[in-house]
């Protein structure tokens, strides 16, 4: 595998360099390895091509145990150690796994398990399972070094040979800090992370080297970085993952950290990387460019070109387990197309239906975050026995707004079937593990009564 073998030969020929600077502790590259291959010779030889769950509470122990567990010839199936032992049991038990490794040490299932003789698959990862029990999918080797690829084109070559630290501050579990650390790895760059979300302590972590430095990042995060964040003149790559950023948002960003470059990101765990947006240069309401090795499809298209949007490209995963590979990936979203810039049209699953007609949330809360005063917003709906559903907007921002100035501001751009029928300001929308603000917690709490 080819991200062992450069492991391998960055201990070697870089043997100080820091691999990992995790909750204010580094290892360098030379650690790093003699730990893997040590923790490598303590598994069995039985465990090879097996699916092993890894589950620690320590970032450090996970990137040891998952590496080993590639150089013996097995697979790490990742965990997020803050799943209930429930939801564990019932993956267990669904995908029968052979082993599990956590902080209890590494036990043998019950189970027979499926054996796993191929090359390249890095790790078996799961979907976020807002809804259900988690599906586990496979990431092979060769769709991640395709999307480091298309990363480091986004660099400039003198920043590239200066060693970027490479900064992910969620858990290992979400795809998008994995990804940073491979790909920190890969190129024997250092990997900044942490066990508890602090803003403060990455700041110091990334003084200690003073170098360029690439931060992936969820929105909330962002917010926290704009607020918290003093490090105004180093030069910084920041890529936000998960949803867009408002208009005031980037604004305010550019303001206070002029040396940072900012790239919004569209893509899923499973598609990996499908538009980019720098510097908010593509149009508003667009999510970016496409990438150049991606090819898109859109189906069932309406009259303005509307339709559902299918991915396929290098970059893409292998299936979810028990699965055929597809062709192409069904992203969930509607979207259209114009010269190589995506437009998304919201969520297929969160269509409404008011008066006869089909409305996109997401539409509107695009259109609602121009308005200035308005940070962040989430429709909702409520049934209606005329109109079928009604549109509820809840925003965080200035709670002196009133309607009848959005509706004025907005009347050129919305329908009157579009118009929320009510906007509420609160002070906090709920938000998922990853940073995204939640639709379906926000309708459910409304429902209970909150914000009434």
């Amino acid at each position: 595998m080819e991200l062992l073998k450069r492991i391998a030969y960055y201990a070697e020929q870089q043997p100080h360099e820091v691999a990992l600077y995790i909750n204010q502790t580094a290892v360098t590259y030379e650690a790093l390895w003699s730990c893997v291959q040590q923790a490598a010779l303590l598994l069995p030889d039985e465990c090879h091509a097996c699916g092993v769950a890894v589950s620690f509470n320590n970032m450090e122990k996970f990137i040891v145990s998952y590496l080993a567990l590639l150089h013996k010839g097995a697979v790490p199936c990742v965990m997020d150690p803050h799943w209930t032992e429930q939801r564990r049991d019932a993956l267990y038990v669904k995908y029968a796994f052979s082993y599990i490794w956590d902080d209890d040490g590494l036990k043998q299932t019950n189970y027979q398990g499926l054996r796993y003789d191929r090359d390249h698959l890095l790790h078996i990862g799961f979907t976020s399972g807002t809804t259900g029990l988690p599906k586990a999918f496979y990431r092979d080797e060769p769709s991640w070094i395709a999307s480091f690829l298309e990363n480091e084109r986004l660099l400039s070559e003198p920043d590239i040979q200066h060693r970027p630290v490479m900064v992910a501050l969620g858990p290992y579990a979400h795809s998008l800090t994995l990804y940073v650390l491979v790909y920190a790895l890969f190129y024997g760059r250092t990997f900044i992370g942490q066990d508890d979300y602090d803003i403060e302590q990455c700041q110091y972590a990334i003084q200690q080297f003073y170098r360029p430095s690439c931060l992936f990042l969820v929105p909330t995060m962002v917010h926290d970085w704009l607020h918290q964040s003093s490090l105004n003149d180093l030069k910084t790559y920041l890529f936000v993952s998960g949803d867009k950023l408002s208009v005031k948002l980037h604004h305010q960003l550019k303001t206070k950290f002029p040396a940072m470059t900012i790239y919004e990101f569209f893509g899923t765990s499973e598609a990996s990387f499908i538009s980019v947006n720098r510097d908010q240069t593509s149009p508003l309401q667009s999510v970016g460019r496409l990438f150049p090795s991606v090819e898109v499809r859109i189906d069932d298209q309406d009259a303005q070109g509307v339709g559902k949007l299918y991915v396929r490209s290098p970059m893409t995963f292998s299936g979810y387990m028990g699965e055929p590979v597809p062709k192409w990936i069904e992203t969930g979203d509607y979207a259209s197309i114009k010269e190589d810039i995506l437009y998304l049209h919201g969520r297929t699953q969160d269509r409404m239906i008011i008066g006869g007609k089909n409305i996109s949330p997401y539409m509107i809360e695009q259109t609602l975050k121009t308005i200035k005063g308005i940070d962040e917003v989430v429709i909702i709906f409520q049934t209606h026995q005329k109109f079928g559903e009604l549109a509820f907007g809840l925003y965080e921002g200035d709670d002196q707004l009133t309607y009848r100035e959005i509706r004025r501001q907005l009347e050129s751009e919305l329908s009157r079937y579009e118009f929320p029928s009510k906007l509420i300001c609160v002070p906090k929308l709920p938000r998922t593990a990853s940073g995204k603000i939640s639709r379906r917690a926000a309708q459910l709490l409304y429902e209970q009564g909150a914000w009434q």
